[in-house]
């Protein structure tokens, strides 16, 4: 599900732009639905950095540096894509659409299968496998949806 927080930017940044109301219907038609609430976390941040652009483009916004962009990594340390893409995946797994709860959650999951304390400490190799767990996870969801749904 997508934050309250991506919600509210998803339209201000459409306000800003002054995109009509047709056009934004479309864009959310794009990802198969028909109200920025029924985004995923991840479909959300897409059209985030969409709309950001545009807004960007036009000389109306300034991005942002995006998340775990400023860190200074090794090179053996999980990237700060597999970071982002870590977040997302894990938003579309949890159960409770509340950014403490995902934080603590995701939190105490890396501890339990993958021994690291916070996803600060991943390397690359131990993100890849977080990325397959939460991906399979994340399968697995969608199939016992689709199955109680029949």
């Amino acid at each position: 599900m997508a934050t309250t927080f991506q919600i509210r930017k998803i339209h201000a940044l459409k306000n800003v732009i002054g995109m009509d109301d047709d056009l934004y219907r479309e864009m959310l038609m794009s990802f198969d639905v028909t109200s920025s609430k029924d985004l995923t976390f991840t479909e959300a941040a897409i059209l985030v950095d969409i709309l950001e652009d545009k807004a960007v483009a036009i000389n109306k916004w300034t991005k942002q540096p995006k998340k775990y962009a400023d860190l200074n990594r090794t090179e053996n340390m999980a990237s700060d894509a597999q970071l982002r893409m870590i977040e997302g995946l894990w938003r579309d797994v949890c159960y409770f659409n509340d950014d403490k709860f995902a934080k603590k959650s995701l939190r105490k999951f890396l501890k339990s299968k993958f021994k690291v304390d916070d996803i600060m400490f991943l390397t690359r190799a131990k993100a890849c496998k977080v990325i397959q767990a939460i991906t399979a996870i994340k399968k697995k969801l969608k199939e016992k949806s689709a199955a109680t749904l029949e």
